[in-house]
């Protein structure tokens, strides 16, 4: 997209962003959405291109140069639901497979910091998880590590869900008018989750009890989202 276009398609955002304004005055409402329909005649503009210029974007790498496992989506879901976002994966010649968290306003890079955060801690409990199953083969080992990343993922799902509210009607058409234009031939999947039986259902809560521990630190935080400085 053009630079011109961009501020123009942003004068628009603008104008009915106003015209929405509880505080402004009659007049000022009625002028800003004047103002808004007679840009969009002018340059031939669509309303989705208007809700999508709102969208805004931040990435994060996932430390693999390998199609992200489903729990590795399953953390990205969470971090995404607490503030108002949506992920996507990609890949990057340079920082190997990303996710990209796509929402309105700081959404996406509190999503992204909360990724980081809770990956690397998620990382480092999952290694010493899998270390203590020494009398097993090596693909048991890989299957009870995912089961323990599924339980400590589930863990941080559950004190998330108390912070989110539930996104916005409004955000939710900006976050899919962007992904229209700029992933137009966008995949989705169904995120697969293993079924834990026997001696497995341990590993699953073993995951649960040290997702409870889980903690995000930071200086930053929204009305409506999850607050960083807490321990989640």
């Amino acid at each position: 997209m053009d630079a011109n276009k961009q501020k123009i398609l942003e004068r628009v955002a603008k104008c009915f962003a106003l015209a929405k304004d509880a505080g402004a005055a009659p007049n000022e409402a009625e002028t800003a959405l004047r103002q808004a329909r007679k840009l969009m005649q002018q340059h031939n503009l669509q309303e989705v291109e208007v809700h999508a210029v709102l969208a805004c974007e931040a990435s994060v790498a996932t430390g693999t140069r390998r199609t992200p496992a489903h729990w590795l989506h399953q953390l990205a879901q969470v971090c995404s639901a607490a503030f108002d976002c949506e992920h996507l994966a990609y890949f990057d010649q340079r920082l190997g497979w990303a996710f990209k968290f796509v929402g309105v306003g700081v959404g996406p890079e509190l999503a992204s910091y909360a990724y980081s955060a809770l990956h690397q801690q998620l990382l480092a409990a999952r290694k010493i998880f899998v270390q203590s199953q020494s009398r097993c083969k090596l693909a048991t080992k890989r299957r009870r590590g995912q089961i323990f990343a599924e339980g400590w993922i589930e863990a941080v799902r559950v004190k998330v869900q108390a912070f989110a509210q539930g996104k916005p009607e409004e955000t939710q058409r900006v976050i899919d008018a962007y992904l229209a234009i700029t992933h137009p031939n966008l995949k989705t999947f169904e995120l697969e989750y293993i079924e834990a039986k026997g001696h497995d259902t341990r590993s699953r809560l073993q995951g649960f009890q040290q997702g409870k521990t889980a903690q995000l630190h930071h200086g930053v935080s929204r009305q409506g989202g999850l607050a960083l400085g807490d321990r989640v």
